[in-house]
């Protein structure tokens, strides 16, 4: 195999791959590749990590040697034809009100960074963040990797409270609330964009494998 995998069978149901144990962009596309070519199996569903997939199939359908076999031989094949192409990204804008009201620990971020808050926008706002996966609450996507300038700890103490849309740093993550929920994140800012609702045909605006430009509006 081109790349070491761990195959290991978690419930009688459930096969898990890890392919890693890091934050990274290249693993992140070959789980994004594998999840694809895994759909052709008859299973029941995949749920991707940052370094690894769950395969759920129904054990009474399936024998298990010849499904890993299956699975094995997907996996080599994929692995082998595997290409961290850039060609084609798909890249979600979405437009951010910074600070204030709306980013209620940007002053903390630029504080502990001993930088300004302005400089804080600059470099969020400068890069493209990959989605890793998504978790926590529906649609809430975990993206990165932020640069060393901002990357920030997550709060002690979670909010009891954090808006829908809030955009927050965690470590060398960020991500978006969906809905109003609990928060341990560091908010820098907020959006308008409805990230989740299960009324839409497709609920999830942002997917793993998708990118995201965040772009800074007025207040």
């Amino acid at each position: 195999m081109g790349v070491d995998a761990k195959f290991s069978l978690v419930s009688e149901g459930s096969l898990l791959i890890e392919i890693g144990d890091k934050i990274d962009y290249e693993i992140s596309k070959k789980i994004s590749a594998l999840s694809l070519a895994f759909k052709k199996l008859d299973i029941i569903d995949i749920t991707v990590s940052y370094s690894s997939l769950l395969i759920d199939f129904d054990p009474l359908k399936h024998n298990f040697n010849k499904f890993l076999s299956e699975v094995k031989a997907i996996y080599d094949f994929t692995m082998l034809n595997f290409s961290p192409s850039d060609k084609e990204l798909n890249i979600r804008e979405i437009f951010v009100k910074f600070g204030g009201q709306y980013g209620p620990d940007l002053k903390y971020v630029a504080d502990f960074h001993n930088i300004s808050e302005e400089e804080v926008i600059e470099e969020f706002t400068s890069k493209i963040y990959m989605v890793f996966m998504l978790g926590f609450t529906p649609g809430f996507a975990y993206m990165g990797i932020l640069s060393d300038r901002i990357a920030t700890p997550r709060l002690s103490t979670p909010r009891l409270v954090v808006e829908a849309g809030s955009v927050g740093i965690a470590g060398n993550q960020t991500g978006i609330y969906p809905s109003r929920s609990p928060g341990g994140w560091r908010i820098i800012g907020r959006t308008e964009q409805v990230i989740f609702s299960p009324e839409r045909e497709d609920p999830f605006f942002l997917k793993p494998s998708d990118y995201v430009r965040f772009i800074r509006v007025d207040c």
